[in-house]
């Protein structure tokens, strides 16, 4: 919404974040400089490899490319207010190269996530992503085994 003029900062920061997840996830890494800050500090990334640079958050794609292939992602929802913009996700792959230590199973995964950014002058400078990892690795093949009480 636009007010005499002046893009409200909760539409600014939405269009960042649009533009950030439509390249990041359509292939165009380029983008993060763009739309990134340079000292990101990100929370809840899998494995605990949390990016803390563009370059790192580069290299986080380009490991999830190299294991998963045609990507369908979607955003299911989205909400921005202040600095602060949530998507609810859903996303759609082929497992076709090694992930978590399990071989390429050619199989077909679907997962949802949500993610929280926090944006300063038109930048993403926090993100706190929550994928449903156990869901992905489940259909990859991973059988989680129970707890066993001693």
């Amino acid at each position: 919404m636009k007010e005499t003029g002046i893009m409200q900062p909760e539409t600014r920061n939405r269009e960042v974040v649009t533009r950030f997840l439509d390249g990041t996830h359509g292939g165009d890494l380029d983008v993060i400089d763009a739309t990134v800050a340079e000292g990101i500090v990100t929370h809840g990334f899998p494995g605990g490899r949390n990016p803390d640079s563009r370059e790192a958050y580069k290299q986080f794609f380009r490991e999830f490319g190299a294991a998963f292939s045609d990507m369908d992602y979607r955003t299911l929802a989205m909400l921005a207010e202040g600095d602060f913009v949530a998507a609810r996700f859903v996303v759609s792959v082929r497992h076709t190269g090694a992930y978590a230590g399990y071989p390429p199973s050619g199989r077909r995964v679907t997962f949802t996530g949500m993610v929280l950014y926090r944006l300063e002058a038109g930048h993403i400078v926090e993100t706190w992503l929550h994928l449903d990892e156990r869901a992905l690795l489940e259909q990859i093949g991973h059988t989680a085994q129970p707890a066993r009480c001693a």
